[in-house]
């Protein structure tokens, strides 16, 4: 029996654009009972980066608050992710990018940075 997939809420994904992303944490969705959809993240750099997503309603301290997803980001290259049904996100969508998977350090070059959200 073939499966249909049905989004849970119509009108597609919110998105939210950070250009030159680097360790100031942004805020991309606020209110709580969100999903996070996916992404798209251009590095400048000749390094890998890391694209830190937080889900936490109050104050994100990168080193100590651990992400609830990290993603490493290739070298001078970009990177997309689609989540089809999203990651659930109690309180907020909350990001920063790094030199580490879980560290504070900025990248040289901030990251160009695509959140897909609702």
């Amino acid at each position: 029996m073939p499966l249909s997939l049905t989004p849970g809420q119509p009108g597609g994904w919110n998105h939210g654009i950070a250009t030159s992303q680097t360790t100031t944490v942004r805020t991309i969705l606020s209110s709580a009972s969100g999903l996070f959809g996916g992404y798209y993240v251009y590095n400048p750099n000749s390094s890998v980066a890391y694209l830190q997503v937080f889900d936490v309603s109050g104050t994100v301290t990168l080193g100590t608050t651990l992400p609830d997803m990290t993603f490493g980001i290739p070298a001078s290259a970009a990177a997309n992710l689609e989540i089809s049904q999203g990651v659930p996100m109690t309180n907020a969508i909350k990001l920063a990018c790094t030199t580490t998977s879980t560290g504070s350090s900025a990248p040289g070059t901030g990251l160009d940075v695509t959140i897909f959200y609702r």
